[in-house]
This record gives C-alpha cells, structure tokens and sequence, in this order.
C-alpha cells in the first residue's frame, strides 16, 4: 500500500515537471517569434526608406517626427475652442441680452440734419457701450418684425407730438425728447428711462416723470481733404434766410440745402458736397427751450468732418473753439463772419477747421455717463 502510495506520488512529480518544462519551452518559443516579428519588421521599415525616392523619405521622416505633436496640437485646439465657447455661453460675452431697436416718431423725409445726427449719436453710443442696434424704424412702420426681440426700445421724439404705447412691457422702454415743443402729458406714460439733450426740459416737464440729462456728443468722422472746391459757400439751414440767400448768391457760388433735404442724402453724398466748399454755413433755428445754450448736434458732426464751419454765436463754441469757427448772432453779422471765412486763405481756413476738430475730439468725445444707468436697469429689469 505504501509503496503504491509513493509510486503515485512519483509519477505526480513527473506530470508537473513534464508540464513546467512544456510551459517553459512555449514561453522560450513565443519570445523568439517576437524577436523574429521585431526583426522582420525593421527589415520592413529598412527597405521601405531604402527604396523611397529622397522627398519621400523627407516626408516620412517628417510625419514620424511631427505626426503626433501635429496631432497632440489639433486636440488641444480644438478643446480650446470647445472650452471658449462654454464659457462665453456661460458668462453671456455674447451681446443678445443688450439689443437695442431705435425707433423714430418721424417719418424720414422729415427727419431734418439736427435729429439724424442725434439719432446717429444715439446709436453710436450703444454700440460702444457693447449694445448691438438691430435697426431704425420710423413712423408708419415703427414695429418691422426684425426689432421684435430688442431687449432695449428706444422711442425718438421729434418735432410732432409721439403718442405711442410700448410694445413689450417686459423689455426696458426709453422715450428720447430732441428738442423743446409743447408737450402732453399723455406723451409721458409706461416708460422706464426719459432723455434729452436740452436741460430746461429736464426741469420744463410736470407730468410726475423724471428726465435725464443726455449729454451732447458726435459721431466721430474721418477728415474730409477737399481736392477742388465746387461751391465757395454750402448754405445748410434750420430755417430759410431769404436776405443771407440773396445778397450772398449775387458774389459766390453758393449751394444751398434745407436740414432735411441734406439728411436725406446718402453717407457718401453728404460726404461728398461737404468736401466741395470752401466753407459750410449752418443756420440755427430758433425753436427749442435751450436755445442760448444748445448747440445742435449738426454743428458737432460738420466739425467731425474737418470742415471750416460758419453758424450761430453760442457760449459754448465762442469759449472752446474762440476762432478756430466763425460766428455771428444776426443776419448781417451772418454776411460778415462767412465773408471773413472766405477771405481767409484756403490753407489757414483748412487748418482752422482741423484745429477745431482736434479741440472736439479732445474736449466733447466722452463716454455718455447715462449708459451705465441704463446696463442698471437693465441688470435689474
């Protein structure tokens, strides 16, 4: 019995050393094949560079060594990109919450050259400000589909008196008073912020409605450089002087346009026959509560263009640019200043009208304090 014991116990030990050895020869076999694998695909590789033509082999070499690193670099670009979007998505970088529709109560064809430059201004000032205006509507289409979603509407009040009601309440409405006329208190209804650029109709309105203050300001405008004048005199005007009209028609070449007439010229149009004068005589209108103080925005925005301007005496004009415009307060002062202009050489008068323009940008071209009362309300709305 006990020999059978050790017998088995034997030929055990025999079948484990077998298999221990079978387990060794097969990993000695799996090792030398994958040296052989190695080896012959070196070989490959060898042959492969061998028998390519020199810019092939260039090209090779170049991809094993740039492949990954060019890989590597497209990733993480396009992770770049990913991540950029999520996050201007997440802190709202895009300007959607702040569009802005303008909308005027006047139809264009009497819209004269004070109010578009002031609409222009108004514009201007969202944009950079980072609001985006999705458009301008006039009246008899004040509400096109396309400044449906404006998150700001900014209602424009002319000459005429502007009935209108908002057309979202749950956006943030502004009412925009150009200039002084006779009011109604039904003008005054349902909106969040009230603006003028005149400060007696700040404190001339009594209908319980608070106004601000919209400082003046102007679009800023490349120099015009005249290469031949057409015109000694572009006689733009408020209100017609046949008297100013007459005797300087009789001595100059003169052009002559109403306020509205040259706002509905085109951009390069006005761009165009203010380039063509000698000088440029604006002609104020007296209407407006403001008129010792005011300066219409039409005047900031001929300045922005580098013209020699002629136009009413104001404080304002007579203290910041002294003579670097010419000025008068009566219709035979009129004749005088644009007569003084125009007998001043061509060069100094067009270096008067750049000195005058430098003098605007350096003391008129501020940021408009109010537009942060309006991100305020918008914040809060």
């Amino acid at each position: 019995m006990s020999k059978k014991i050790s017998q088995s116990n034997q030929n055990s030990i025999d079948a484990m050393k077998l298999k221990e050895q079978e387990t060794a020869d097969a990993s000695i076999l799996f090792q030398k094949r994958k040296r052989q694998k190695k080896q012959s695909k070196r070989s490959t590789q060898k042959q492969t560079e061998e028998s390519a033509t020199p810019l092939g082999k260039k090209f090779s070499l170049f991809m094993h060594f740039w492949g990954k690193k060019l890989l590597l670099a497209f990733v993480i670009l396009l992770l770049g990109f990913g991540i950029g979007q999520y996050v201007a998505s997440t802190i709202n970088l895009s300007q959607n919450n702040k569009t802005v529709a303008i909308r005027v109560g006047e139809s264009p064809e009497h819209i004269d050259y004070d109010l578009l430059a002031a609409i222009n201004f108004l514009k201007y000032s969202f944009e950079r400000n980072g609001f985006k205006v999705d458009g301008i509507s006039y009246i008899g289409n004040l509400y096109p589909e396309e400044l449906n979603k404006a998150e700001i509407n900014v209602f424009v009040r002319g000459f005429a008196q502007f009935f209108d009601l908002r057309m979202n309440k749950d956006k943030l409405n502004m009412f925009y008073v150009h200039r002084y006329a006779n009011f109604y208190a039904e003008e005054f209804q349902n909106f969040d912020l009230y603006l003028s650029s005149q400060r007696k109709i700040v404190d001339a309105v009594t209908t319980g409605v608070t106004f601000n203050f919209l400082p003046q300001g102007f679009v800023p405008h490349e120099p015009l450089k005249p290469q031949k004048y057409a015109y000694d005199i572009l006689y733009i005007y408020e209100y017609y002087n046949p008297i100013y009209y007459s005797y300087m028609n009789q001595n100059h070449r003169l052009k002559v346009y109403g306020g509205s007439k040259f706002a509905s010229l085109s951009e390069d149009e006005k761009r165009d026959e203010l380039a063509k004068a000698k000088v440029v005589v604006y002609e104020m209108g007296n209407s407006g509560a403001d008129d010792e103080t005011y300066v219409p925005y039409a005047v900031w925005d001929l300045i922005s263009y580098g013209r020699p301007v002629v136009t009413n005496q104001k404080l304002l004009l007579s203290t910041y640019f002294q003579n670097n415009v010419w000025l008068f307060d009566n219709v035979e002062n009129m004749i005088l200043a644009t007569n003084r202009a125009l007998n001043t050489s061509d060069e100094i008068r067009e270096k008067k009208a750049l000195q005058a323009r430098t003098v605007l940008y350096d003391f008129f071209d501020t940021n408009v304090s109010i537009m942060q009362k309006i991100d305020n309300l918008i914040s809060n709305n």
